[in-house]
């Protein structure tokens, strides 16, 4: 009975301790790369110059637009949004995807990128609150960066 009770001890320990450390790297897991940007991008239209954003979580970000470089920082609330919005729809390549219409003179096409993933375009209406999201933090992050698209 003795040997039960310290096997059965034994066991719970090492179940406790297992759970201990694999908590952690879940979490660790979840938390997005500091130094990994995400990378925002814009495809342009005739009338529009493309853009490209890359973000860090701490909201650092360059840019490019109009074959121009910046750099700036966006509010810590809009980065942690918009990291959170990537995590919750990774991954990225499986988002549903639905084409719209776009004006030839007007629409573009914006995508995110993040750890290797590419999305489709965000920027059709999507009935998939994941992809809704991450577009309208992407618009966000891009009138806090206060760039001009424009070609004039």
């Amino acid at each position: 009975m003795k040997a039960f009770h310290i096997y059965t001890i034994s066991l719970a320990s090492v179940l406790l301790a297992t759970t201990l450390c694999v908590l952690p790297l879940k979490i660790l897991a979840q938390t997005p790369n500091q130094k990994q940007p995400a990378v925002i991008i814009n495809s342009g239209s005739t009338n529009t110059c493309k853009y490209r954003i890359h973000l860090l979580p701490s909201g650092k970000a360059t840019y490019t637009v109009c074959n121009r470089n910046g750099a700036g920082e966006i509010k810590l609330a809009t980065a942690t949004k918009f990291f959170n919005d990537i995590s919750s729809a990774e991954p990225l390549t499986k988002l549903p995807y639905k084409s719209c219409a776009k004006s030839v003179s007007f629409g573009t096409k914006t995508q995110v990128r993040y750890q290797g993933q590419i999305s489709q375009d965000i920027s059709c209406p999507s009935n998939d609150l994941r992809v809704t999201n991450m577009y309208e933090d992407s618009r966000s992050i891009e009138q806090e960066l206060n760039f001009s698209t424009s070609k004039n």
